[in-house]
């Protein structure tokens, strides 16, 4: 028989070995250009503009609400292996590469062995990490370097090192220059210092950030500054995010909807009901980690009230403290499964250990259900080459068009402008008429030579039902349709 130890690596490899294959040629994200962009301009340029959101916040001017330091991080791999999909998902690659190494080394050391290499099962299957370390998405290098401000925190509150607890400040404040939403770890670390009543270790905590945070003000000029980023912060429909409570108290409010960052779809659902096993049932040994589910806590908290949306890839900024909590708790109910301890209300872990089991099972399965997924969509990175040179000719450099977000791979360099077709969804959100012929007219006023539109924003701009007299009674004509995409071209930009 396999020893489970044995098993347990059997099973990392495997997942490991379709991670590799996910690599080769994997989809791109709408957020690899939405983001990508922003450190392709920072290298052409040296500032940081949005040709994919023109015209959403004076965004194709200058645009300085983007994830600084990640966007800085984004540009140096640009500078060194030049600018294409690969090079901008590489960069959360790496962070998770640099994660694993951490995380593991420090199960390995709390918790031993055996514990580290299932911890390392848990997030290798963990659809949310398999998925976004292979997108140009700052959440992963947050999520490193906030684990990091933790280590050093959790170090200062065992032996009181005040160098520990400066790195945990400058880590932390590194990861809020990555992702504001990072500015959870300095609230969560301050807070939780104030919680063991140390007021003069929060204060000088507090003080050891504001060099890293520093970082996310690069870009800040007399012309471009404060006011301006305020102005793309607030009118960005992208950031939008409706509530029915007043304005004074909506931001209160969102604790009460973060319910739903953790119950979004299967995967989201089979991994909190794990956690929430585990919590509960573990609770009389977890609670002598009382400063790490304090830290959880807390993190969960702050991010509930700095985060715009309840999106579920958000939750890869803690995703380590619950990866550790279902570690520590499923391996103590293991060694206990044939004994008579006890869990919380007296509940026998031999009869709690059928249930971690099927939760564990339920969470493998749908995991790798969507890694699957992930990995057989497959992107073609010549198509869109194939597709300009058909429909619109070599000379590209005056031509601009509409046309998907990840058009820009491989395609950003030859023309004038690539308009992304979100921008337009976002322009409708702000309230723009954008539908039918007025569409077809907002882009005619925008010099657009080309429209490249999915049946999805046919449908959405109201021009699924347009027919060839249509287009042509407003200057435009139908060139042709490559699988998914009609390409419309404007007779008299």
């Amino acid at each position: 028989m396999i020893k489970p130890a044995v098993s347990v690596k059997i099973a990392l490899l495997a997942v490991a070995l379709l991670y590799l294959y996910s690599l080769w040629h994997r989809e791109p994200d709408v957020d690899d250009a939405w983001i990508g962009e922003h450190a392709y301009w920072l290298v052409e340029k040296g500032y940081v503009k949005s040709e994919l959101m023109h015209g959403i916040t004076n965004q194709h001017v200058r645009n300085i609400v983007h994830h600084k330091l990640f966007t800085l991080n984004g540009a140096l791999f640009i500078t060194l292996f030049s600018f294409s999909l690969w090079t901008l998902k590489s960069v959360s690659l790496m962070w998770l590469l640099i994660f694993g190494v951490i995380f593991f080394i420090t199960i390995r050391r709390k918790e031993g062995s055996p514990a580290a290499w299932f911890a390392m099962l848990l997030m290798a299957v963990n659809a949310f990490i398999f998925q976004y370390s292979f997108v140009y998405r700052p959440e992963i290098m947050v999520m490193t370097l906030g684990f990091i401000s933790w280590l050093f925190l959790d170090q200062y509150l065992h032996n009181k090192s005040r160098y520990a607890l400066i790195f945990s400040g400058l880590f932390a404040g590194l990861a809020a220059s990555a992702h504001l939403n990072g500015l959870i770890f300095i609230m969560a670390g301050g807070l939780l210092l104030l919680w063991n009543r140390k007021l003069l270790p929060a204060i000088i905590f507090g003080l050891s950030v504001l060099p890293s945070l520093m970082i996310y003000f690069f870009d800040f000029t007399r012309e471009y500054g404060f006011s301006y980023w305020l102005y793309q912060l607030n009118d960005a429909p992208a950031l939008h995010k409706s509530s029915i409570l007043p304005h004074s108290l909506s931001f209160f409010g969102k604790i009460f909807r973060e319910h739903m960052r953790f119950f979004h779809s299967p995967a989201e659902i089979s991994q909190s009901l794990l956690l929430l096993f585990c919590l509960i049932l573990g609770y009389p040994f977890l609670k002598q980690k009382k400063a790490l589910l304090r830290y959880f806590l807390l993190l969960v908290i702050s991010l509930s009230l700095v985060a715009v949306h309840t999106t579920s890839k958000y939750m890869l900024m803690y995703m380590p403290f619950i990866l550790y909590i279902i570690t520590i708790t499923f391996l103590h109910i293991y060694d206990g499964r044939k004994t008579e301890q006890k869990l919380l209300r007296g509940i026998e872990v031999k009869k709690a250990w059928p249930w971690a089991v099927a939760l564990l099972f339920i969470y493998f399965s749908i995991g790798m259900i969507r890694n699957i997924q992930i990995s057989t969509r497959k992107f073609d990175p010549g198509k869109h080459a194939e597709l300009s040179n058909k429909y619109i000719g070599t000379r590209q450099d005056t031509v601009r068009v509409i046309a998907p977000m990840d058009f820009i791979f491989n395609e950003i360099e030859h023309f004038e402008r690539i308009q992304g077709d979100l921008s337009f969804a976002d322009m409708q959100k702000a309230g723009h008429d954008l539908h039918g012929k007025s569409f077809l007219k907002m882009a005619d006023s925008l010099g657009i030579h080309y429209l490249l539109l999915s049946d999805h924003y046919l449908e959405k701009f109201g021009l699924d039902g347009f027919t060839v007299a249509d287009f042509r009674s407003a200057g435009f004509t139908v060139a042709g349709k490559e699988e998914n995409l009609q390409i419309i071209k404007n007779e008299e930009p």
